[in-house]
């Protein structure tokens, strides 16, 4: 069984979550040692990484979990709680299983002591223990954070953010990030970042409906996601598909004036030697705000992915399409080129986008 060790000291645990900084060894352990002897590895690997002067099992909190299979921490205190670890890491193809290990706050002013001198090594690393020794020590002032208010909301998005960690915790050795999400239908790893787990953790407090534990929410970070799609339109393409399809002839709530002019009147304004000509219709002219022109003809009905093979758009093109939800090329007909540079796109791009909505109306 592969052991994958996520550990803390105490000065780390009490930075703020984003500055904490783990050591991650790994253990491959065979599933007939016994409890005594699993304690005994990993405090050798608790003395390798963290460096303690006095060591003892019960200073360290070991809760462990299993990814898709034991979501929730467990505590490792017992023998049972070894054995049911067994029973489940023997149910996995490749057993491996997640131990996060933290320094316990200890009461007595000596073991405190220890402790602290326990987090000062092992982020000092190759420092002079000697040379410390010689100087005389003096008492250090250490500031006292004001603690966040906890609320209610903050703590079930809270406990809801924890609960996404242990089941998404990545068991890959050498992986980018620690945490991923792996699509049921696609073998690619999508990275979660404290951003990712503060919306999923709020949309699935919101309702259950939204998102849950299996589940991420339909939010422009989750995007890119293999395989994901949004299940609802942005606000702004349904305000624009509402206005598309209200019909507009005959309807119209624009005020009408009706002038009755007498043809004397007109006849003053009339020259007299010239001879009528056809009245000719001004030239129409293209509006160059739109990006596909009004009651042009609508090509094949493609998704956004093909749309930017077919007619060679460039990838950051279709990156910012994606992060603006737009998912097929009828979206695309209701953009207006003011918005394309909200979005951050360039003239070339613009210019690009235009061509391409031609030649696929036409």
């Amino acid at each position: 069984i592969t052991y994958y060790l996520t550990m803390y000291s105490i000065t780390q645990m009490q930075n703020a979550t984003k500055q904490c900084k783990s050591i991650n060894p790994f253990l491959v352990l065979s599933p007939e040692l016994k409890f005594d002897t699993i304690k005994a590895q990993i405090l050798e690997k608790i003395s390798e990484g963290l460096k303690p002067k006095t060591i003892s099992f019960e200073h360290y909190s070991v809760p462990w979990t299993i990814p898709r299979t034991q979501a929730s921490s467990m505590p490792l205190c017992s023998p049972t709680d070894y054995k049911f670890l067994l029973h489940l890491a023997s149910k996995q193809k490749t057993p491996s299983l997640n131990l996060l290990i933290k320094a316990r706050l200890l009461k007595n002013n000596k073991n405190s002591e220890d402790s602290d001198e326990e987090s000062r090594d092992s982020e000092s690393g190759n420092s002079d223990s000697g040379n410390e020794d010689e100087r005389p020590k003096k008492k250090s002032k250490v500031k006292k954070h004001k603690s966040m208010i906890k609320t209610v909301l903050n703590v079930k998005i809270n406990s809801k953010i924890q609960l996404l960690q242990n089941c998404w915790m990545c068991s890959k050795v050498g992986c980018s990030s620690d945490h991923f999400f792996v699509h049921p239908e696609h073998s690619d790893h999508f990275p979660l970042g404290h951003e990712h787990f503060a919306v999923w953790a709020a949309a699935w407090n919101k309702d259950d409906s939204l998102a849950n534990l299996e589940t991420p929410p339909n939010h422009h970070k989750f995007n890119m996601i293999p395989g994901h799609q949004l299940d609802e339109l942005s606000p702004l393409l349904q305000h624009r598909l509402a206005n598309h399809n209200q019909p507009t002839a005959g309807n119209s709530t624009a005020p009408v004036f009706n002038f009755n002019i007498p043809p004397e009147l007109l006849n003053v304004f009339r020259p007299t030697n010239v001879q009528p000509t056809e009245e000719c219709a001004p030239p129409t002219m293209q509006d160059q705000h739109f990006l596909f022109q009004p009651g042009s003809h609508h090509g094949p009905d493609l998704s956004l992915d093909d749309f930017c093979t077919l007619y060679k758009l460039s990838d950051g093109i279709r990156t910012r399409l994606h992060e603006n939800s737009y998912i097929s090329v009828e979206t695309l007909t209701f953009i207006v080129v003011p918005e394309l540079r909200e979005m951050g796109f360039k003239f070339g791009e613009i210019a690009a986008m235009k061509a391409a909505m031609r030649h696929w109306g036409q």
